[in-house]
């Protein structure tokens, strides 16, 4: 997706409405950064785009500001979610919805390990919420709808350049 100046605008002021309304809205079973991370992932994405990871990070800071989260913890999640999306447009991947849906879920699996495994390691602390652990599955459940609007909107753009 090559982005303009409109384009910009547009992404921004989707993170901000998105961020604005996890700010609003913070209930403990649905994860907006999670679900954010699904349109990021799921957005085949320009190759030479090197503002949208810089817009990226700094959209997830401002929500660490705003949710009283730990810095970058948002700007990361959203990065490794970005350049995982790059990753598998370049291998191929991308049209191939199925192994996507793979490739998203591990990287969930992987994000949700890593993150009681830091809370372990910082608080020798033995956690797993019941609540997170639905949040994540609950992001699993809506990726098949968000991603096939997302990629029908794609390919509807894409008829019409």
């Amino acid at each position: 997706m090559y982005l303009s100046f409109r384009g910009y605008l547009q992404l921004n002021g989707f993170l901000l409405f998105f961020i604005s309304f996890n700010n609003v809205f913070n209930f403990d079973l649905i994860d907006f950064t999670l679900i954010l991370s699904i349109f990021l992932y799921s957005i085949k994405w320009n190759k030479s785009e090197w503002l949208v990871p810089l817009f990226l990070f700094a959209w997830g800071i401002f929500q660490d500001i705003l949710l009283g989260m730990n810095l970058c913890y948002s700007g990361s999640i959203f990065l490794f979610f970005y350049v995982l999306s790059q990753i598998t447009s370049i291998n191929g991947l991308f049209e191939q919805q199925k192994i996507k849906f793979i490739v998203f879920v591990t990287a969930l699996l992987i994000l949700f390990i890593f993150k009681n495994l830091l809370i372990y390691i910082n608080y020798q602390l033995n956690y797993l919420s019941v609540s997170e652990l639905a949040a994540f599955l609950i992001v699993v459940l809506l990726y098949p709808p968000l991603n096939s609007i997302i990629v029908y909107n794609q390919k509807k753009n894409e008829k019409i350049r």
